[in-house]
Formats: C-alpha cells, structure tokens, sequence
C-alpha cells in the first residue's frame, strides 16, 4: 500500500482513491523537502556547534526560534494563499525557503545562526497549514484522515531517507574552503529552491482546474463537498461545538503534539551519539523509529476513517507518544531508546492526521483557511518551547531524562484534555 493509497474507502471512494494519487504525490515531495530542511541542523549540530562554540542551550534557542516565525507570519500567509491561489502562493514559499535554508550555510556566529533560523521559519510559517487549507478543497471532512496521512507521511519519510543522506554529507571529506555541515545546508536547500520553481506548473489550485476528473466525477464532488460544507456549518453553530469553535482545547491539544514531534525532530541524534552511538551509525539508526512511526501512521489513520471514529484514537496516540518518552528518558543502551522512539514516533504520526481530520470536520469552509492557520500557529509554538527548555536542562543536568519527563507531560496532558472535554465526547469532535 502506498502512501497515496492510504485513503479511506467510502461511497465515493474509487474518486477519492484518485483525487489521493493525484494531489498526494506533489505534496509529500514538497513536505519531505520542507521538513528536511527544518530539522537537518540536528546533523548539522554534531560538528557545527562546535566549530561556532555553540552550547546546547544556544543550539535549543536556534532550534526553536524557527517557530517563532510561524507566529508572526502563519495567518497572513494563509490569507495570502486564498487570496493568490495555491499554485503560486505555495511556489514562492517553497523557493523562498530553500534560498534561505542555503543560506544557513554561511552564518559565523550564533546570532546570525538564530536570526536565519527565524527567517527560515517565516517562510514556512504559510505552508503546513496552507496545505491543511488545499485539501479541504478537494475531500470531504469524513475520508480526509487517509489524505493527511499520506502527506503527513512526509515527515518520517524525510527522516528515513534524509538522516542517511544527512550523516553521510557530514562525515564525507569534501574538497574546497565548505564544511560537511555547510555542505549539507547547500545540497539539502537546493531542492527546495527547484522544486518551488516548478510548484506552479504541477500543482492544481482545486478540482474545477483539472482534466483528469470527468464533468460527472467534478459534479459528484461538488454535491458532497456541499453536503459536507452544511454539516460542519451545522456543527459550528451548534452549541455543543462552543468549546472547540473557540479554538482553545484543539491549540492546546496540538501543542502538546508539537512538543513530542519536536523533539523527535531536533533531538534524536543527539541523544543516540550521547547513547554512545558513532557517527557512521547515527544515520542509519535514526532512521528505524521513523520508519515505524510512518508505517504506523497509515495503519492507524485508515483505521480512523474506517471505524469514523477520532477521538478515542487521537487518545491513545498521545498516551502512546507520551509512554514511548518515558521509556527513551530511562533507557540504559541504545536498543532501549530505540524502542521508546518507536512508541513515540507512531503515537505522535498517528496523532497529526486524526488531529487534522477531526478538527476540520467541525469547521465551516468560510472558518477554515483562519482557523486552521491559528491553531497551527499557536501549536507549533511547542517547536519553541520544547527544543529550548530541553538544551537549557539538557546544560543544566547533562541528562536527556529530565528534558524528556517534560516532553512526555504534555504528551500526557493532551490526553486528559481530550477525555476530559464532556462536549468534545458528545459531538465527536476529535
């Protein structure tokens, strides 16, 4: 089964299973590129600390300053995509970001380390919740999970294929004035640059532009994306959605989310060359956790859309992710955190697309591209917070453990803010 396939069957479901293999494709390429490019400084930090005397704290800071960015810059770049479309809008954030990714290559000292990273994150900021926007345009909110699955997959894809390719650009001896670490800024910010340039020219702004859907197949659509539309709307006026519609519990339960992906993210390498793990192994075993967490997520999100059911599922993914921290912050050897990592990365992957499809399933389309874009916005504000409080204990203690109990709490909290809503139990909201 590939990634594209994962979607749900429904009555509609051999034209979904279509709309998937067509819109998927493009949009994992473009998510494997910018999530790559967000958490190589993970490799890059294994020599490039050093050689700018770089302390975990400062490494902490530089990490997470990227999303301050996606504060500052999320909404109006997802104003900016309804109001420019997704072909071009999501072009220029893809080369923008590439060009500027490149350009951490250079950077001589922290400050300019931190304010690049900052520069990187705002021209992300638009894209993650952007994409989350698009596919309203294209599926029904019931048979989305599968979808977002599949570009979520993204995201261990880019670590499994990325953290070989990564360890080994900074190991290799290359010729010229260029560090390993500046070589793998250059080689990994390239891609984004071209492939921002050929956005436009592949990616389809909504299904009225396409030629491979039949007038029968678009009007099909049309009828269940408005049936689907007057549902939500429905929903969000109903009084029993007041707590979700405020925006409240899903940001909170997405930062608790954020904070286990990102530390995933950023972390990862670090603690297993800490584990005693060399460096010409650091690659390849990063690789495994990921690997099952990607598999895991298409498993799980399929069974979500299935069963229709979100939040019971959402539930024992973040218990999951959260126990797999715990086991990671104790582990005595490397095979140990192994398996820890694994129970995070397939709690925390599975987590994303239940999340996504359950939060838009209550949403109206005219709430969605704002509310989407706030959510994420505020979420992702964990990418901050948790990589900085984890180099700050990480300096402080010289253990990964301490960092990790506080990964594993949020973790934790976001499944009591989801068992605990009475109202978010009634509507089925997540």
């Amino acid at each position: 089964m590939t990634a594209a396939s994962s979607i749900v069957n429904t009555d509609n479901s051999a034209l979904y299973r279509r709309i998937a293999l067509r819109v998927a494709p493009m949009l994992i390429v473009l998510y494997f590129v910018a999530f790559l490019d967000r958490v190589n400084i993970s490799f890059a930090a294994l020599t490039m600390n050093r050689d700018l005397g770089i302390s975990d704290a400062g490494y902490g800071l530089a990490a997470g300053i990227f999303f301050a960015g996606y504060l500052v810059f999320a909404v109006p770049a997802n104003l900016a995509l309804v109001r420019f479309g997704a072909r071009r809008w999501i072009g220029v954030l893809v080369a923008t970001w590439g060009v500027l990714s490149m350009g951490m290559a250079f950077v001589h000292n922290v400050p300019q380390y931190v304010g690049l990273r900052f520069l990187v994150g705002s021209a992300e900021a638009g894209f993650y919740p952007g994409v989350i926007f698009y596919l309203t345009q294209w599926l029904p909110s019931r048979s989305r999970a599968g979808i977002m699955a599949a570009f979520t997959f993204a995201i261990p894809l880019s670590n499994v294929i990325g953290s070989p390719i990564s360890a080994w650009i900074l190991r290799t001896h290359w010729s010229g004035a260029f560090a390993g670490w500046q070589w793998l800024f250059l080689l990994e910010g390239a891609p984004a640059v071209l492939l921002g340039l050929l956005t436009p020219f592949v990616l389809a702004s909504g299904p009225g532009e396409v030629g491979w859907l039949s007038g029968e197949e678009k009007q099909s659509l049309a009828l269940a994306m408005r049936e689907d539309e007057a549902s939500r709307g429905a929903m969000a006026s109903d009084s029993k959605c007041a707590s979700f519609g405020s925006l409240i519990l899903p940001t909170l339960t997405y930062f608790a989310l954020m904070s286990g992906l990102y530390t995933l993210g950023f972390w990862v390498p670090k603690m297993l060359t800490r584990l005693g793990v060399p460096l010409t192994q650091i690659g390849w075993l990063t690789a495994i956790p990921f690997a099952v967490g990607g598999a895991g997520m298409l498993i799980w999100s399929r069974f979500s859309d299935r069963m229709q059911e979100r939040r019971y599922n959402l539930t024992f993914a973040l218990f999951a992710a959260g126990s797999g921290m715990v086991i990671t912050g104790l582990a005595p050897a490397p095979w140990v955190a192994l398996v820890g990592l694994s129970f995070t990365t397939v709690g925390v992957f599975s987590a994303m697309p239940i999340f996504w499809a359950g939060f838009t399933q209550c949403i109206s389309q005219q709430q969605a591209a704002v509310s989407i874009a706030i959510v994420n916005n505020v979420g992702q504000l964990a990418g901050f917070f948790g990589p900085y409080t984890m180099g700050l204990l990480l300096q402080r203690t010289h253990h990964y453990a301490p960092g990790l109990a506080v990964t594993a709490g949020c973790l934790f909290t976001g499944v009591v803010l989801v068992l605990c809503n009475r109202r978010l139990r009634e509507a089925q909201m997540v």
